[in-house]
Formats: C-alpha cells, sequence, structure tokens
C-alpha cells in the first residue's frame, strides 16, 4: 500500500478506507494484560498526567511531511503526520522499518526538533499482510466461525487486516510504538482507530470473557439484551486496559512521550448517532490529549449550538487539553472548500478556544494556506491565558453516556440529544457558568464544586450516583432535572419509579397516551403535511401557572402574559405531590387528558432545593423552541443553586461565554473568553443545507459584567490589552467592555 501521510487528502482517503471497514471492526484490548490486571471498577479510571509540554500546546497542525519547514513558520508547536506502517516482525526479531522508510522517519525527526517543534507520529492501527498470513487467528472474528481465518490479507483492502487487541496483536502494536519511539525520538502518537469492534469471537476475546465474566460471549449485536450491554462495557474496559498498558510502557521509553490520538466519541454530531459505541468515553482519559474532526457541515448541524456543545464535551470528557480541526468543507457533499472565507476560519478557532479546545488545524486545505496562517497568529497572541486552566465551577450538566448509549439507543436524536443540547443552548444564551459533567462525576467529591447540578432527561443512572446525587442536596446543593431522570439504571433497566422519587416529591406513572383524534389544522397549513408531520406530533400541550416564586421573573412575564402557553417536547405523567403548593407550573396533553397534571414541582429536600420538570423544558428548547423554555430553565438554576452565580453578563444572545481560572506560582486569575457568534447571513438559505460562511463581524458595543463578590483587584482586555472600566461596590464590581469584535479575553487578576 502507498504511505499514508497526514495531509487533508492523505488522511480523507485514509478515513474513507476505515470508515468503509467500521461495521466489522475497530479493535479491543489484548489478552496478557487483561490477564493481569482486572477490569477498572465504574468510576474514573486512574491514568497517568500528560507530559508537561502537553499542557502548554496551543498550536498543532496536520501536514505531509515535506511541509515540516512551512509549519515551523507559521509557529507550530506540534507536527502531526503519517509516514510508515506497523512492520513485521519485529526489530528485536531481526525486521523492522526497511532501510529507505528508517531514513525518511530519522530525518522528519531530525527537521521537526531542529525546529523546535514536537513530532506526533500516525500510525495506522493495521497489522501487515506478512504478519497476518502467519498469524491469521490474531484478526477480529465478527461471528463464532472459522470464516476470518480464510480471508485472504491484502494491501489495498484493510478490512482484510483488522487486528484484535484483545489479544496477541495488541502486545505486537504496543511493542512497534515502543521500537519506533525508542528508535526515531518521537515525542507521541495518534491512532486513527485502534478502538474495539462491536463484537469478536476471536481466540483471545472468547477465553478472556470467559475468564473474566463466567460466561460466553453473546451470539449478537443487540442493545436489546441486557447481556450484550454488558458485553459492551467489558469491551470498552479491555481497550482502557490496553492503552493503559501502552502509555504505560512509552512513558518507560520516554517520560515525555504523548498520546494525542482521535476520539470517536466526544463532540462530532454524527459520533453521538454511533451506536453501538466503538470506545468507552472516559477512554478519552487514557489520551494526553485527544482530539476530533469537528465538521460545521449541514449533517453535523453547523448552523446549530451543535459545534460549540461538541466542543465544549470534548474538553469535559478529556478532563485537560483536547483539541478541534475545524473541517473547512463549506458543504458536506460533494466535499470542498470552495469559497470559504478567511474569516470563517478564524471564527472556528475562536469558537473552539472560547469551548476549551487546542488549535489544531490542517496544512492541506488547497488555497488556504494564507488563513492558516492567520489562524496560528491569532493563537499565538492569545497563548498565555489559554494553557493549564480549569472551569470556574457553578452549574454542572450531566452529558451522560449511560443515558445515550443503553436508554436512548433506539433514537437517541430524539431522546438524548435535544436534552443535552436544549440544557446547553439555556446556559450559552444567558452567558451561565456551566460546566458539562460525566458520568463518573456522579460522586460526592466532584459535586461538592457546584452550587447545581442539572440532570437533563439522564435517565440511566446508578444506585451510587443516586445516592451521591441524594446526598449532594440534602447538604444544601440545588438540583433541576428533566423528563425520565433516574428511572433506570446504569445499564437502562427500568426501574419501577424514579430513584429519586424522594427528591422529585412525585412518582411516574408513565407518559400521556397519544392524542385519540388528531388535532384540527389550519387549511393554508395542512396543505404541507405529511404522515411524518403526525408521527412527529407528540407531547403537545398547554402549560399554564399562577403565582409562585419560581415565575417571578420579569423576562418571562414579559414572554408569556396570559400564563399560558404551548408546549411542544417530550412529556411525563407523575403524581400528585403531598404539599398541593410544591406544583409550580399545570399542563394539558392535547386530547388526551380531562384534567390539568403536573408539569413542574418546585420544593425542598434537607438543605437544598430542587426543581423537576415533568413537562422537559430543556428538550423542547432544542427541537420545538420557545423563547419562554430557556427562562424557565434558567429561572430554575437559580432558584435551585445554593449561591448566586460569581458572575452576569449582559450581553446579546449571539455572545457566547466561557469562565475558566488559572493558578500558578505567581498568583490567580480568572480568563472569561467572549465570542461573538453573531451571522449576519443567518436564515437566508435552505434551512436543512444551511452551513455558516461568514464574512464579516458586526461589532458587539455596551457588554457589561458583573461581579457579586470578591471581584478581580484588576482587569485587562486581552489580546489587545485595551483598558476596561470598573465600577467598584466593596467586593463586587461592574464592568463596561470595550467593543467585541470576533474574540477576546477579559483577564481579572486577583
Amino acid at each position: 500500500m502507498a504511505q499514508a501521510d497526514r495531509s487533508l487528502t492523505g488522511r480523507r482517503n485514509f478515513l474513507k478506507m476505515i470508515s468503509a471497514s467500521l461495521a466489522t471492526t475497530s479493535v479491543a484490548t489484548f489478552e496478557h494484560q487483561a490477564a493481569a490486571e482486572p477490569p477498572p471498577s465504574a468510576s474514573l479510571i486512574d491514568t497517568l498526567p500528560p507530559p508537561e509540554w502537553v499542557r502548554g500546546v496551543t498550536r498543532m497542525a496536520f501536514l505531509s511531511p515535506g511541509e515540516v519547514a512551512k509549519a515551523a513558520k507559521m509557529g507550530v508547536q506540534v507536527v502531526h503526520t503519517n509516514l510508515v506502517w506497523p512492520y513485521f516482525p519485529l526489530r528485536r526479531d531481526g525486521g523492522g522499518l526497511n532501510g529507505d522508510d528508517a531514513k525518511k522517519l530519522c530525518a522528519l525527526s531530525e527537521e521537526c526538533h531542529r525546529s523546535g517543534m514536537k513530532l506526533s507520529l500516525g500510525l495506522p492501527p493495521f497489522p501487515p499482510v506478512t504478519l497476518v498470513e502467519k498469524h491469521a487467528d490474531w484478526r477480529v472474528h465478527p461471528d463464532d466461525s472459522d470464516h476470518a481465518l480464510k480471508i485472504v490479507a491484502r494491501e489495498n483492502d484493510l478490512g482484510t487486516r483488522l487486528g484484535c487487541n484483545n489479544g496477541p496483536w495488541g502486545e505486537y502494536l504496543i511493542e512497534i510504538c515502543c521500537e519506533l519511539a525508542r528508535d526515531y525520538k518521537l515525542d507521541g502518537y495518534s491512532f486513527d482507530g485502534n478502538y474495539h469492534p462491536p463484537l469478536c469471537f476471536c481466540p483471545a476475546c472468547k477465553a478472556a470473557y470467559k475468564r473474566d465474566r463466567g460466561r460466553e460471549i453473546p451470539p449478537r449485536i443487540d442493545l436489546d439484551s441486557v447481556a450484550y450491554r454488558e458485553y459492551l462495557v467489558w469491551r470498552g474496559e479491555r481497550l482502557e486496559a490496553h492503552y493503559r498498558l501502552l502509555q504505560k510502557r512509552l512513558r518507560e521509553v520516554s517520560p515525555d512521550i504523548a498520546l494525542m490520538s482521535w476520539t470517536v466519541n466526544a463532540g462530532r454530531y454524527g459520533h453521538f448517532l454511533t451506536s453501538p459505541r466503538v470506545m468507552s468515553t472516559r477512554m478519552n482519559r487514557l489520551f494526553d490529549l485527544p482530539m476530533q474532526e469537528w465538521w460545521l457541515d449541514e449533517t453535523n448541524l453547523g448552523a446549530s449550538i451543535a459545534p460549540a456543545f461538541g466542543a465544549a464535551y470534548l474538553r469535559t470528557v478529556a478532563g485537560g487539553p483536547c483539541a478541534s480541526e475545524a473541517y473547512l468543507m463549506s458543504r458536506g457533499n460533494p466535499y470542498g472548500s470552495d469559497s470559504f472565507p478567511l474569516h470563517e476560519r478564524l471564527t472556528r478557532c475562536f469558537l473552539n478556544l472560547t469551548n476549551g479546545g487546542v488549535c489544531a488545524e490542517s496544512l492541506g486545505w488547497p488555497g488556504h494556506e494564507a488563513s492558516t496562517k492567520a489562524v496560528f497568529h491569532e493563537v499565538s497572541r492569545r497563548e498565555r491565558w489559554l494553557t493549564r486552566t480549569k472551569p470556574l465551577t457553578w452549574a454542572g450538566v450531566l452529558v451522560s453516556e449511560q443515558t445515550r448509549q443503553f436508554y436512548a439507543y433506539k433514537d437517541i436524536e430524539k431522546h438524548f440529544l435535544p436534552h443535552v443540547f436544549g440544557a446547553f443552548r439555556a446556559a450559552s444564551e444567558e452567558h451561565l457558568a456551566v460546566t458539562l459533567l460525566n458520568d463518573w462525576d456522579m460522586n460526592n467529591a466532584a459535586l461538592a464544586d457546584y452550587a447545581v447540578l442539572l440532570l437533563p432527561g439522564s435517565a440511566a443512572l446508578s444506585d451510587s450516583q443516586v445516592d451521591s446525587i441524594r446526598s449532594f442536596v440534602r447538604a444544601g446543593g440545588g438540583l433541576v432535572a428533566t423528563g425520565e431522570t433516574s428511572l433506570c439504571d446504569e445499564l437502562g433497566r427500568p426501574r419501577k419509579d424514579f430513584a429519586l422519587a424522594d427528591l422529585f416529591g412525585v412518582s411516574y406513572r408513565g407518559r400521556p397516551a397519544d392524542a385519540k383524534t388528531r388535532a384540527q389544522l389550519d387549511a393554508n397549513f395542512a396543505v404541507t403535511v405529511d404522515e411524518k408531520y403526525w408521527r412527529d406530533r407528540s407531547g403537545v400541550a398547554i402549560l399554564s401557572w399562577a403565582d409562585h416564586e419560581l415565575l417571578h421573573d420579569e423576562r418571562l412575564s414579559e414572554l408569556v402574559p396570559s400564563k399560558s402557553v404551548t408546549f411542544r417536547g417530550p412529556l411525563v405523567r407523575v403524581t400528585e405531590p403531598k404539599e398541593a403548593s410544591e406544583v409550580a407550573i399545570r399542563m394539558r396533553p392535547e386530547g388526551v387528558e380531562s384534567s390539568a397534571l403536573p408539569a413542574a414541582i418546585v420544593r425542598r429536600f434537607g438543605k437544598g432545593r430542587v426543581a423537576y420538570f415533568a413537562a422537559a423544558v430543556d428538550a423542547a428548547l432544542w427541537s420545538y423552541a420557545y423563547p419562554y423554555q430557556r427562562r424557565l430553565l434558567v429561572r430554575a438554576l437559580e432558584w435551585a443553586a445554593r449561591t448566586p452565580a460569581p458572575v452576569s453578563i449582559n450581553a446579546p444572545m449571539s455572545v457566547q461565554a466561557s469562565y475558566f481560572v488559572q493558578e500558578n506560582r505567581a498568583g490567580k486569575r480568572l480568563v472569561i473568553h467572549l465570542f461573538n457568534g453573531t451571522n449576519t447571513a443567518a436564515n437566508h438559505g435552505l434551512p436543512s443545507a444551511d452551513v455558516p460562511l461568514r464574512e464579516e463581524t458586526i461589532p458587539i458595543h455596551g457588554i457589561t459584567l458583573h461581579f457579586r463578590e470578591t471581584a478581580p483587584r484588576s482587569f485587562h482586555w486581552e489580546p489587545d490589552g485595551n483598558p476596561v472600566k470598573v465600577q467598584r461596590h466593596g467586593s463586587a464590581a461592574e464592568l463596561v467592555l470595550p467593543p467585541l469584535e470576533l474574540h477576546a479575553l477579559l483577564v481579572g487578576e486577583y
């Protein structure tokens, strides 16, 4: 096979080959390590900290080996490129790279290091033909037969040589990585692939599953089966074990070598729909710097909040440095960067930075070398405020992978994404200090950092997670939950009632029945309606409320002066609470209920406060949005929180804000990113094909910030260093910011 490179063209062709084979592929972990080390528990796995140099990375580039000098002039810190493929036999056994490949890799490594750049080698994780010919049983076996053994390995067909990391191939690949790192002074690796298959019956997998779980591998891929769900968890644990060993062995070669690999479940819209998953979410913690392809084309809902959510989610699953490579595609099909504005490339870069990502750009987009240089220049101007940060904590929002994979798997777009996207949209438009959380964050220690927790349709929660959430609220924390939260355990097995029913003050009674008759439609609207419209028309209700402290909000009163409004979204039937005063909002589902049902319950629990929405306003804000839904959700967070948000911002909803803290020996500072997402061409195109191709910015004037207490002692507006007007009121402060062009940082020094 011709050598693959890390230029855009080489990467794209490589991806096509991988995607063509993923229906039966990816890979898991190797048997010998599994025997020596039992699977980790469901909590967060132990990981080695990234090398210190990784924490300082802000500019990475994907390029072909001949572009190293060009990258150095642009200020690139880390080079990602493909040059060689795995070899057979190992060097220790008399094999290794052939002479030509060895010379090329040696020259590449030396050139990168002379230029002051790190080299991360993209190594295709596929056994060579000669190895497969000798060890056919090392491949993935998609069924329990010897069919895989009979497939002839071919150089130009990756599907014929898919190695299983749960067996000897995993050990062999680790040894190759160690040999290459030692011989050529590599600084890091990335894999495009090297995940696990949805099912594998190779000899190593069958033996390991029997040993670890005491039973046979499930006969087929079937997420309706709890046995298969348990197997999928095990596959993830085995892949984690493989990467833990790879990380450990590489650090023995060099303490400064890093895994900077591609992730597939942490951000891109299409990846959220992948089911069964090909890696666990917490696997990202075993990458020193996980990376994602960040597509903003129409298939990835590039004109919506989804890309920003994807970048923020990658940051939370990574727990530290992570990168999004913003593709320049103007459309998803046919692919191309035609008529792609420089301004749009800068916009995507700044959106990534705002959500905590490292800038990763390709030098391979034809005709866009100048924009690549401009992006790296702008990042370098902001560099000192981008690294070694952690989120400012106030509100935590759970993005539950358990719920996505084991509860919503039949329709992830309907039962999972609307909840988390709607919650993120509300936080973004209201400029709240919100941190996305993972399943493993549902523990006493992690929750103690937050004033309020939002569980957006988080149906799948374990008993221990429920206990931690209960303890958090009892001790004074705030809780906002929606829909069928806590109705299932961590594997999606249904409970008879909410596990958090004592906090909600109500019990689960199913979903409202569908309307027996179709609603009467306006004749001018009805001519456009088909059967799909009626299938999608569900969860319609009238919400109404009287006087309640949750609803004491001027903006909400302006939006719903009649205190009665249409709702369309997920609905849940619940019992009446013991105290009637705990019902803040009632709902009357369309055409099926004779009496109004509880739609929002607000109550005290221990020292804390709880707001539960049986009418899931978070999901509605994404799928059938009205502005009142945003205000209801935000009011619930504000009401439930034990303390007010430390910072509030008055700015248009197109401004996204994020809040980070930097600490070092010199002191502590607050870094607030402000991103101007105004799109002057918004809503001008066909909605189903709309892709952001922004060409200009409208500067935003008059943005103000309010620090309620303990405001920083001084402020500066970066990267231009402009002054900031500050009015002090004791320990509080009010700031009037300079005009916001596209992106800026307010830096507060404590």
